[in-house]
């Protein structure tokens, strides 16, 4: 969407947009039937991509396999794979520590279970793979919910049974994955930073890693590992993405772009490989490489790896992530490949957070440079966009799905939008005050 037309923030605006129906979320937290502990989950509760509920199994879906749109699954995966994402649990008390089990029927060529929670802060840690068909998995920290979801490919493979269950909390020390539990230091109050190229997705019509069907225009990115891959049409990982004016993998200045940042959900894995999550400290692979750095960007440059990506391709470009056509052409109105800096909202505590939120679901919401549309337009937030409101001004009055309202929300640096589209953020400071 143009600056021009996300720009209009008022109620004549949104009724020439008109009404849209809500994305149907997954089911919200219910009591499990609970058997020695054990949660287990009714495969046919699943949000499913690519799978078929067949004789109490969940196998891939035969009709979409053998025909179908474009495909943003990378070469060198396991082949068509089907994910199955569960409701997410109540848990009886807090722990770090769940034991996940799988069964599994067929061939099983490829079977990945994973699991998160919830953080003491409300949202969500990443995911993490139980070990083989099932064992302990220690998330980062306390949480009081989790959820699974299980990626499904190759042969013949059927899940016929999932389970989960509490355990006691880790001790401090390194559990069978080789993750730090137990004392849990704070997070950041400043998100993790990288400076990052990026390429343009295309493949309008293809379907993401969580289930999203591209469309034109459209604003979501993907990053290289499964850690930060948020539900089909959720923002619970979201990225600040931001210009810095160099274009190219060689980082050719260009004086003409003005700064522009766009908040962004993941909703793809990607660019290169699929287990990168460079952004972490304790990293699931290339633990040589200096945090924020991806392993294609050192095959690229330094010829890390004999300038192969994790699957033995030769690396063109030094890509980091990807952005969807939307988010590259009018939320950062990139001419070509460019290097950025990504901000990793999730890694940081939040202070207010709030989830931009439009009437068509697909439009993103103008991002001003102050709270006011006097103000120039330095980016867009895409529609689900988990945000951090630092506070909160009086500005031009904006009528949007959660009201009118003259209250302006800053998001970043320099970054504001209206209250009217977000939920969340209302006992955000006054911004005079800080």
């Amino acid at each position: 969407m143009s600056d021009r037309r996300c720009g209009r923030t008022t109620a004549q605006t949104l009724a020439a947009l008109g009404a849209a129906a809500l994305l149907v979320p997954l089911a919200a937290p219910a009591p499990a039937f609970a058997e020695g502990g054990w949660l287990r989950q009714d495969l046919d509760s699943a949000d499913r991509v690519g799978l078929v509920l067949e004789a109490g199994a969940l196998r891939a879906d035969g009709a979409e396999a053998d025909g179908g749109g474009a495909s943003l699954r990378r070469e060198g995966q396991h082949g068509r794979t089907g994910l199955a994402t569960f409701p997410e649990q109540t848990l009886d008390g807090p722990t770090d520590s769940v034991d996940v089990r799988v069964r599994a029927d067929g061939d099983v060529e490829h079977l990945l279970a994973e699991v998160r929670g919830v953080r003491p802060d409300g949202m969500w840690t990443e995911w993490y793979p139980a070990p083989g068909s099932g064992g302990r998995v220690t998330l980062p920290e306390d949480v009081t919910q989790v959820q699974l979801r299980v990626e499904v490919g190759g042969g013949d493979t059927a899940l016929t049974g999932l389970r989960v269950r509490p355990l006691a909390s880790s001790a401090g020390g390194p559990d069978g994955g080789g993750r730090e539990g137990g004392a849990h230091g704070a997070r950041p109050a400043e998100p993790f930073s990288a400076r990052l190229f990026a390429t343009r997705i295309g493949l309008v019509g293809g379907t993401t890693a969580n289930g999203h069907t591209v469309r034109k225009d459209d604003h979501f990115v993907a990053l290289p590992s499964r850690r930060g891959l948020a539900t089909r049409g959720g923002g619970e990982y979201t990225v600040r993405v931001c210009t810095t004016g160099a274009l190219g993998p060689e980082g050719k200045d260009d004086p003409k772009h003005e700064p522009r940042c766009s908040y962004l959900p993941v909703w793809d894995v990607g660019p290169w490989n699929t287990g990168d999550d460079h952004w972490n400290e304790d990293r699931e692979s290339w633990h040589d490489l200096e945090r924020g750095r991806p392993q294609a960007e050192a095959a690229y440059s330094d010829g890390y790896n004999g300038g192969l990506d994790g699957f033995g391709r030769k690396v063109r470009n030094p890509a980091g992530i990807d952005l969807a056509d939307g988010a590259f052409r009018e939320g950062l109105q990139l001419p070509t490949n460019a290097w950025v800096e990504v901000d990793y909202l999730w890694t940081a505590e939040y202070r207010q957070r709030a989830e931009i939120t439009t009437v068509t679901q697909s439009d993103p919401v103008v991002v001003r440079g102050g709270p006011g549309l006097e103000h120039d337009p330095v980016g867009l937030a895409a529609h689900k966009a988990n945000v951090d409101v630092a506070c909160q001004a009086v500005g031009d009055e904006a009528t949007g799905p959660f009201g009118t309202s003259s209250a302006w929300y800053r998001i970043g640096p320099g970054n504001y939008v209206p209250a009217a589209f977000a939920d969340g953020g209302a006992d955000a400071p006054d911004c005079a005050r800080r």
